[in-house]
């Protein structure tokens, strides 16, 4: 029933695959309506808590984020891939994260999914990718692979 509240009020955003055909994840805006759009101009909050539904692993190298993040599973989980190792975040798993923090996440191939409660501060920085220990703007590294499957 939340869910469907909170789709009526708008605060559901369906986040696709890179090719655009498959949900990656389902957002709820739980507190604020947040930027939509990509825009420099968008509007910006100063943190935000979300549900989650993520649906698919992560297709790409290791990323960071633009804001510090704390993240509790709810149900399901998924592997969590770092510099140090793959960890398994499994029900009840709660950490806070710096922007700099980097990760890759794998779902389950047998699994429904993985739902978690995401707070979120304020965009303190540009967000990217980590390939081949070189820091990359993630508007540039997303080009580069579109462009590389495209050839």
């Amino acid at each position: 029933m939340l869910l469907k509240w909170l789709e009526k009020l708008g605060r559901k955003r369906i986040i696709y695959d890179r090719q655009g055909k498959f949900p990656y994840m389902y957002r709820y805006y739980l507190i604020f309506p947040d930027k939509i759009s990509e825009e420099e101009n968008a509007r910006q909050i100063p943190f935000n808590l979300m549900l989650h539904k993520i649906c698919l692993s992560d297709p790409d190298d290791l990323h960071d984020h633009p804001w510090w993040y704390a993240t509790l599973i709810l149900k399901g989980g998924y592997w969590e891939i770092t510099s140090q190792g793959r960890f398994w975040r499994g029900p009840g798993h709660f950490r806070i994260s710096t922007a700099q923090s980097l990760h890759r996440i794998e779902i389950p191939s047998n699994s429904d999914g993985s739902w978690s409660l995401f707070l979120r501060g304020p965009k303190i920085r540009e967000w990217g990718f980590i390939q081949d220990g070189k820091w990359i703007y993630h508007k540039d590294y997303l080009k580069a692979r579109k462009d590389y499957q495209l050839n």
